[in-house]
Order: C-alpha cells, then structure tokens, then sequence
C-alpha cells in the first residue's frame, strides 16, 4: 500500500512539472516573434519605426513604390514591378524607396519579422544600382541572380529592368554559372585590372549634343568632299588623256573641265551621301528620353505632398516613416509642446529632399507646395533627415521674423557630426526662435523659390538635327575644305615628284571655337568640357607636374562657374567666367593629351588651346602688328590673310544686348588668359579668395 500512495504522489508530482514545463515552453513560443521582431528593430537601427512601416504596407501590397522619388520611379510604375514578380514562383516582397546611400539585410529582416510571411523579399533603391534579396522560408539563388542584375546591367538601366533582369537570372536554368561568366567579364579584382563596363542603354544630353554634332560634320562635310573630289578625279584623268593623245590642252579647272555628265554625277554622289548620313543617323540616334523609366503621372508628383499634408493635419510635426529617425519620441513630444504655446502656427515636416523627388531636390519649393496643398497658412519647417538641413518660409502670415537666412547653428548640421545631426535640439531652436513672432509684419519674406523643371521634359532629348547639328555643318563644310585641300595636295605633290611641303599648313585648332560665341553656346560647352575633363583625369590619373596642372585647372574651372559647389553650372553665371572655365578645361584635357603641351595659349581665342608658335599679326584694325602666340589654324589664317585676321578675335556677348567686347577687355580673370595658363590660375584664385 505505501508503494501505490508513494508511486500515486510521484505521478501526480510528474503531472505538475510537466503541465508546467509545456506552459512555460507555450509562452516562451507565444514571445518568439516579439522578440525577433524586437531583436531585428535593434539591428536595423531605426527602433522599428521604418520596418513596421514597410511592413504594413507590404501587407496591403506585396509591391511597394516610394513616393519620394517620382522624377526616376513613379508609383504608377508598380504595377510593372508586381508583373515580374509573380513570375518568380514563390511569394515575392519588394520595397523601392529612395536611394539613401547602401541598404543592407538587416532592414528586410526586420521587415519580415514584422510581416511574419515567408517568402522572397527584394529591396531596391530608385537609381535601380544594384539589388537586395534575402529569402526566407523559400529555397531560391538569391545570391547568383543578385549578381547577375549587378554585373550585366549598366549603370543607367534603372530599377525597373534591374529587377527584370533579376528575375530572369532567378528562374534561370543555371543562375550559378550565369553569375560567375558575368564577374568574369564585368568584375574586377588586382590580377585582371579595372571592369570592363556594360554599354549604356540610353543617351544622355551631352551624348545628344555629341550626335548631333558628328551628325552636322558627317552630313556636310562627306557629301561636299564627294562634290568636290569627283570633279577633281574627272579632271584629273581628263588631263592625263590629253597628255597621252598628243600634248591637246589640258582640261580648264574648276567644273568646267568635267563635262555635265561628270557634274551629274558629281552631284548625284553627293545626294545620296547626304540621304543615307541622315537616314542613317535618325536610325542610330533614335533615343527619345535620358529616362529608362516610365514618366511619372501627376498623381506620382502630388503623393508625397498628399501624405505629408494628410500627417500635419493630424499632427503638427511629421516624421517621415521610410527615413531613418534623426528625431526621437522625447524630442517629438518637447516640439508639440513648444509649438502649442505659440502665437502663430508651426508645421514641421522632416523629410529627405533629393533631385529625384517632386521638388527637384529644393527646400523652399516643397514647402511652398506643402502649404498649398495643406490649405492652411503658417511657418513651414522642413528638417532634413538626409542632409541635417533645416530652413522655413513664410506662408501667407507675413511674420516680423526672418526666416530667409537662419543661423548656422539651426540651419547647418553640426560640422563634428558623424551620426548625431541632432536635428530636433536645432528645429526646438527654431521653435523658441518663433516665441513671441506675431503676424503681419511683412519682413523676411524669401525670395519666390524657382519652378523645378518639368519631369518629361527635363528628360527628353532634343532632335539629332537640332542643338550642335548647325555648328557640326559648319565644321564639316570647313573640314570637307581641309580635307580636299590635303588630298589635291598631296595628289599634286606626288604627281609631280617634288619634296613634300612644311607640315602643318593646313592644320586647324586644337579644339573648335567660334569667334563670335553666344551665351548659350558657352553655358553648353562649360558643362561639356567640365564633364570631359573630370573623366578623363580619373581615367587618366595622371603624377608629378602633370597632375597638379590638370587639378588646378579643374578646380580654377570650378571656382568660375560652380561657386555653389553643387556640381553643377550656376545659374547667374556671366559669359566671361563660362568661356575662362572652356580655356581652362581645355588646358588641362591638353596637357593630359600631350604631356609638355605649352602653357601659353592662341591669343586671338585662347578656347582654341594652346599655342604652337609665333605669328606677327593685327589684333585690331589699325593695331600695329606684334608676334603673339598663335594655335596652328589661326597662324595660317593670319599669314594668308593678314588684314582680316583680327576677325578671329575672340569676343563674348555685353549685358544688356550691347556690342560685344573682346575678350581681354572683359571682366574677370579671363583678360589673363593672353599671359598663359598659370596667370589664368593664380587670377581665377585671387579672385575667389584662395591661396595656395
């Protein structure tokens, strides 16, 4: 009996425990998820914020677009995105947000964690570089077809055929050795030396202006050195069969020697030169846009003002869900309280400005539209979580404070910041610089921000018959001119036995330059020229004297024309400072061409290059003539015709529609170019403040 009451109590013990231990392992199970979720929001470092955004939205959609980037991929497009995914045959996830430097797994771990659904999750940024994929529950060659879209693609292919092409490769038959032939040819290591690159798919503005340019020189220049050769061969032969029947006349030059039947054929030749060039170059220069994408609706522009707009009306600070948090909860709370103890009212937006967004990357100009479209008058603040910039406008209040031009230490991050851009201690700044603001005192007001441009047109390429084609005729006509000049020459001189003449009479400029350039003309050229020259120094990479030559030549350009250090061509910048930025551009690209290249440049257009050579010559009707550098083109102009060769001066357009004025009596550090490249450089320094 003891042993039954003993073994009954044992039982029951066991019972007891047992219950116990699937109760604990049944909560333990239940916390899972929480804690990954918990434990994927530490790692992607966000707090959790972005990833259970995401997460949400991908349980609307399996697709989603962001809205923050409509100039390179529109939310219409998702669609596109959705369509090539349910061909990768397992459930497939994928986040487009703005391109915010490199993403990596962590953020689409956290975001599945979130969602809890196994299945292939794909993150792409809007510039379509590359792609990110991690499979969960789901067994796919995530890997080898992520590195098939990095390595095949080029750069401009954009996200919408960069997932394409993942696709593809992932329901490849052999994903594996498709991503091994393309590191093989694309990739680079320290053995084989630099990648070679896929060709680009599209055109872009510069490669239109280049088109159109060959175009002109090809379509003038072949079919009249086709009109004049074949009169010049007839007339040739015609000589030499006079000769050989018996000493008869020569054949008169010019057309009259060829007969019509020779000047019909003459032209004909020429006709159809001209009709294939330009069908030709139609057929091969046929892009229309720069743009691989689809172009953006007007929806597409208006979404994110739309969900900006729609989270001020509910709260007066809004934070931007897809951006890392540069504001935390404390700092959210302190911002309400602030702005609620104010006379006037503060809306607060902090999100990414970037060129591919509605605004064109301009601050001012999304506020402005955000007051439009939240229909309601006050301080707009926009708090940059990208950049750490913060600035306001003004929006129909007319405030007696100055919002135009903050304080640095509120509108600049701070220059020690690394990770800390402490944005919302500066906007709590700007908050208490509001305290006691009151409405209608009129100053401050900013300037009206300029229109960004127009997301089709800015993207759309003009014809191959339009831009630089009308200079290209020029030049062709003229190299067609050379052209014939060199071969009758040569014909003449071989024909005749005799020693070949000095070289050189019949070279032209290093680099094409009219005389009498427009503003427009010179705008186009700087950007081209800058573009060209930063390539080929990378390209190039230069040591010793050359490199510092070409990079002073380089940042003197750029201290001409780009004072706002944004990359590009400013604005407001005058035609002197865009045609000293053409000189020098063109010196650098020179010196990196021929090492030892001289440094004093043609005096009569300094943007013809360098000089090679002294050439007595008028620089103004009724100048004495006085031996200055000449390039090689406008030394022979000079010698065989010496009265007019003062025409070749360069000159650069007046403001106001006045004359125009020769360049060395312009404005500028430009009027230093006659000295040589180095005195360019050290005016161009002077003039901005920087020594060496």
């Amino acid at each position: 009996m003891v042993k039954l009451v003993g073994g009954a109590g044992a039982s029951a013990r066991t019972v007891r425990v047992r219950r116990a231990v699937a109760l604990g392992l049944l909560l333990l199970l239940a916390c899972l998820p929480g804690a990954a979720a918990v434990a994927a929001d530490r790692a992607e470092g966000d707090g959790g914020g972005r990833a259970a955004y995401l997460a949400e939205r991908l349980r609307e959609n399996p697709v989603y677009v962001t809205d923050q980037a409509p100039r390179e991929i529109p939310r219409s497009a998702a669609a596109e995105f959705a369509k090539a995914a349910k061909r990768t045959g397992v459930p497939t996830y994928v986040v487009l947000l703005p391109r915010r430097g490199p993403f990596d797994e962590r953020l689409l771990g956290a975001v599945h964690d979130r969602l809890r659904r196994d299945g292939l999750y794909v993150l792409l940024d809007s510039s379509g570089i590359g792609v990110t994929a991690v499979p969960f529950g789901v067994d796919v060659p995530a890997s080898s077809a992520t590195a098939v879209a990095l390595y095949e693609l080029p750069y401009d292919a954009g996200p919408l055929l960069t997932f394409q092409r993942f696709v593809e490769a992932l329901t490849d038959d052999d994903p594996e050795g498709r991503a091994e032939a393309a590191r093989q040819k694309y990739g680079s290591d320290a053995d084989s030396g630099p990648a070679e690159e896929p060709d680009r798919l599209h055109s872009t503005r510069t490669d239109r202006e280049n088109q159109s340019f060959l175009t002109g020189i090809l379509l003038a220049g072949v079919p009249l050195l086709a009109l004049m050769l074949v009169p010049y061969v007839l007339r040739r032969r015609t000589r030499r069969r006079g000769a050989a029947a018996g000493g008869k006349q020569a054949a008169p030059g010019g057309f009259a020697g060829v007969g019509r039947r020779g000047l019909t054929a003459a032209v004909a030749a020429a006709a159809v030169l001209a009709g294939g060039i330009a069908v030709g170059a139609a057929l091969m220069f046929d892009d229309k846009t720069s743009d691989p994408g689809p172009p953006p609706t007007r929806a597409d522009m208006d979404a994110r003002l739309h969900r900006v707009a729609a989270g001020l009306a509910r709260d007066p600070v809004y934070v931007d869900p897809e951006s890392p948090a540069e504001i935390d909860a404390a700092e959210l709370k302190g911002l309400r309280t602030k702005i609620g103890g104010l006379d006037v009212p503060v809306y607060v937006a902090s999100v990414p400005m970037a060129p591919e967004d509605e605004s064109g990357g301009q601050g001012d100009t999304f506020l402005r539209s955000l007051g439009r479209t939240v229909g309601e008058d006050g301080v707009y603040v926009l708090a940059d979580p990208g950049s750490g910039y913060v600035n306001a406008v003004d929006h129909g209040i007319g405030l007696d404070v100055d919002l135009y031009l903050l304080p640095e230490e509120i509108g600049y991050p701070p220059r020690d910041a690394e990770d800390d851009l402490r944005l919302g201690e500066r906007v709590g700044m700007l908050v208490e610089e509001l305290t006691g603001a009151r409405r209608g005192g009129g100053a401050g007001q900013a300037p009206s921000p300029v229109d960004p441009p127009d997301p089709v047109s800015e993207d759309a390429l003009p014809s191959v018959f339009a831009g630089d084609f009308v200079p290209g005729l020029v030049v062709g006509a003229l190299a067609a001119a050379l052209a014939f000049g060199v071969v009758a020459g040569a014909v003449g001189v071989l024909g005749r036995r005799r020693s070949p003449v000095a070289a050189g009479a019949a070279a032209g400029p290093l680099y094409a330059a009219p005389p009498d350039p427009s503003e427009t003309y010179l705008r186009r050229t700087a950007h081209a020229e800058l573009e060209a020259l930063a390539r080929e120094f990378e390209a190039a990479d230069p040591g010793g004297a050359v490199r510092t030559r070409v990079w002073d030549c380089l940042d003197a350009a750029r201290l001409l024309v780009d004072v706002a250090e944004d990359g590009r061509i400013d604005a407001d910048a005058p035609p002197e400072a865009l045609a000293a930025a053409i000189v020098l551009a063109r010196a650098g690209r020179a010196a990196l061409a021929r090492p030892g290249t001289p440094a004093h440049l043609c005096t009569l257009n300094p943007m013809h290059g360098p000089a090679h050579g002294k050439q007595r010559t008028r620089l103004a009707p009724g100048a004495p003539a006085r031996a200055v550098p000449l390039c090689t083109g406008c030394r022979t102009a000079a010698s065989s015709a010496p009265a007019t060769a003062h025409t070749l001066r360069l000159t650069l357009p007046s403001p106001r529609g006045k004359a125009r004025i020769p360049y060395d009596t312009a404005p500028g550090p430009l009027r230093a170019a006659g000295a040589g490249v180095p005195r360019l450089i050290r005016e161009v320094q002077e003039s901005a403040g920087v020594h060496d």
